[in-house]
C-alpha cells in the first residue's frame, strides 16, 4: 500500500473587507483593487474606501475609550445642542457670539433652522409649547368653562397636535388606567 498524503487544510476564504483591511490603509485604492483582483476577488476603489472609512470610525470611536477634548480644549457638544441649549428668545447675533466664545462657528441661518426644527421633534418638550393653530382651538371649550388662566388647555392641545391625536388617545387611556388602578388599591 502507498503512503497515505497528507491532506492539505481547506483553506478558508478570505472576504473582501478582511482583504482590503489587511492591506497598508497608505496603498492606494487602485492598488488594492489590483491586488484583489489577482487574488480572484472582485471589488470596486468605492468599496475600499468605504470599509476603510468604517475601518477608521472603528478605530476612532468603537474602542470604548472617551475621546478627550476637542481643539481649544472645548469639550465635546454639537451646534445643534449648543443652539437649542440657549432660550429662543435670544437673538440669533447673540447666540453667534456665544457660540464664537465656546469656539464654534455658526451661522445665522443656522441658528433659524435649527429653532424652527425645534426640540420637541426630538422626543424633548420645549418650556415653551409652540401656538396652537386658531382652528384647531375652536370648540375646544364647552359651554360654562371659563377661560384658563396660565394657559394650560391651549398648551395640552398644542401638545397633543404635536404627538398626534390618536397617539395621545393612547397615552390619555394608559394614564387612565393608571390613575384607576392607584385609586383602587
Amino acid at each position: 500500500m502507498a503512503a497515505k498524503k497528507p491532506k492539505k487544510a481547506p483553506s478558508k476564504p478570505v472576504s473582501k473587507s478582511a482583504f482590503v483591511r489587511s492591506l497598508s490603509a497608505s496603498m492606494p485604492a487602485k492598488e488594492v483593487v489590483a491586488k484583489a483582483k489577482s487574488a480572484g476577488l472582485k471589488i470596486s476603489d468605492r468599496y475600499v474606501h468605504v470599509i476603510r472609512s468604517i475601518a477608521k470610525r472603528a478605530a476612532k470611536h468603537g474602542n470604548g475609550v472617551a475621546a478627550g477634548p476637542r481643539r481649544g480644549g472645548r469639550p465635546i457638544s454639537s451646534k445643534r445642542t449648543f443652539v437649542l441649549s440657549l432660550p429662543s428668545s435670544m437673538a440669533a447675533s447673540e447666540v453667534i457670539e456665544r457660540a464664537k466664545a465656546q469656539g464654534m462657528t455658526l451661522t445665522t441661518n443656522y441658528v433659524y433652522k435649527i429653532r424652527s426644527r425645534g426640540a420637541a421633534a426630538n422626543g424633548r418638550l420645549s418650556s415653551v409649547p409652540p401656538a396652537a393653530p386658531a382652528k384647531a382651538l375652536r370648540g375646544t371649550r364647552r359651554a360654562g368653562q371659563s377661560a384658563p388662566t396660565n394657559g394650560q388647555e391651549e398648551r395640552f392641545v398644542a401638545l397633543v397636535l404635536d404627538v398626534g391625536l390618536s397617539r395621545a388617545t393612547v397615552l390619555l387611556d394608559q394614564l387612565r388606567d393608571r390613575v384607576h388602578g392607584l385609586a383602587v388599591n
